[in-house]
C-alpha cells in the first residue's frame, strides 16, 4: 500500500502544512491568528497537570512522576543526516546555542518516542533531518540565501534540496519538510505522524523546561554532548528578529509570551539534573 501524507498536508489554510509552505509561509489571517491562540491555550491546559505535579514534587509535596531510562542513541549515520549536519554548521557560521538546541531536540524527541511502549512507528532518519534543520532558517545566512517568508519554510526548502541529493522518495521528503514547517504550532496531534508529533514536544522539553518528561540520566547525557549555555537569550533574540522580519508570522504572534514560556527553563533543569551551574550534564 502506498504511503500517504497526513490529512491536511494539501490544505493551504492549515498553517505549517506542505501546501501552506508551498506559498512561502504567507502572513497569518485574522482567523488563523485566533485559532492559533485558542490552540495555544488548549495546549497549556493539557500540560498543566504535569506542570503542577512538577511544582509539588520539586518541593517534596507530591511523588515525582516515574520516567524510565531508555538510553541515548546516536544520530542515524546516513548520507542525508551527514548533509544536514554540514549545512546546519555552514549556515550557523560558528553559532552554537541554536545548533546545540537542534541536536538536543532530535535526542529529546527520540527519547520521548522510545519511552512509549506502544508508540506509533517513527522514521528516525526523517526525525533527525527535520530536527537538525527545524531552526536553520533563522540564521542570517539562511535568510540571505534560502527562499521563504517564514523561517520554517527556509529550513524546509533546504531539507528538500538535501534530501533530493540523498535520493529520498518524494513521500519521505514531504514528510521531513512538513515536520519542519509544522513544528512551531502550539499543538501537533498524533495524526500528523510520529516525526511531527514528537518533534513538536521536544522543544518544549528543552527550552520551556518540561524536564519531568525525561529520565534525568538520559537528559544529563544529552546536555553533556550538547550544552545549553546561552540558549534562552539566543531563542529570545531569534524570535524578536524573525518577528520583525515577518510581522504577521507565528513568532510575531507569540513574541510577547516567549519570555514567560522560557523563564523556568534553566532553574527546572538545574533541579532535575542536580546541577548548580546549568543544564550541562555535569
Amino acid at each position: 500500500m502506498e504511503a500517504r501524507l497526513p490529512a491536511g498536508s494539501d490544505d493551504p489554510t492549515v498553517v505549517g502544512s506542505n501546501a501552506w509552505a508551498a506559498l512561502g509561509g504567507p502572513p497569518l489571517s485574522l482567523g488563523q491568528k485566533v485559532g492559533y491562540l485558542l490552540s495555544a491555550n488548549l495546549a497549556y491546559l493539557e500540560e498543566l497537570p504535569g506542570e503542577i505535579r512538577w511544582i509539588l514534587s520539586s518541593r517534596g509535596l507530591f511523588p515525582a512522576a516515574e520516567v524510565a531510562s531508555v538510553g541515548v542513541q546516536g544520530l542515524p549515520e546516513t548520507a542525508a543526516v551527514e548533509l544536514a549536519i554540514k549545512q546546519l554548521e555552514r549556515y550557523a557560521e560558528g553559532e552554537r546555542e541554536i545548533v546545540n538546541h537542534s541536536y538536543r531536540t532530535f535526542h529529546f524527541a527520540d527519547l520521548l518516542h522510545r519511552q512509549e511502549s506502544d508508540a506509533m512507528p517513527m522514521d528516525r532518519e526523517v526525525l533527525a533531518v527535520a530536527m537538525l534543520l527545524h531552526d536553520v532558517g533563522i540564521f542570517p545566512r539562511a535568510v540571505a540565501e534560502l527562499p521563504g517568508n517564514d523561517f520554517t519554510v527556509r529550513g524546509a526548502n533546504l531539507a528538500r534540496h538535501i534530501l533530493e541529493q540523498a535520493g529520498w522518495s518524494p513521500y519521505r521528503i514531504d514528510l521531513a519538510a512538513q515536520a519542519i514547517t509544522i513544528n512551531p504550532r502550539p499543538r501537533v496531534p498524533r495524526h500528523w505522524g510520529a516525526e511531527a508529533y514528537f518533534g513538536r514536544l521536544a522543544p518544549l522539553v528543552d527550552v520551556v523546561g518540561q524536564c519531568w518528561k525525561l529520565d534525568a540520566g538520559d537528559a544529563r547525557e544529552v546536555f553533556a554532548r550538547h550544552p545549553a549555555d546561552g540558549i534562552v537569550p539566543a531563542i529570545l533574540g531569534a524570535v524578536a528578529t524573525e518577528a520583525k522580519r515577518h510581522p504577521h508570522s507565528r513568532f510575531a504572534l507569540l513574541k510577547p509570551i516567549f519570555p514567560f514560556l522560557l523563564m523556568n527553563c534553566e532553574c527546572r533543569w538545574h533541579r532535575r539534573l542536580g546541577t548548580a551551574t546549568g543544564p550541562r550534564g555535569g
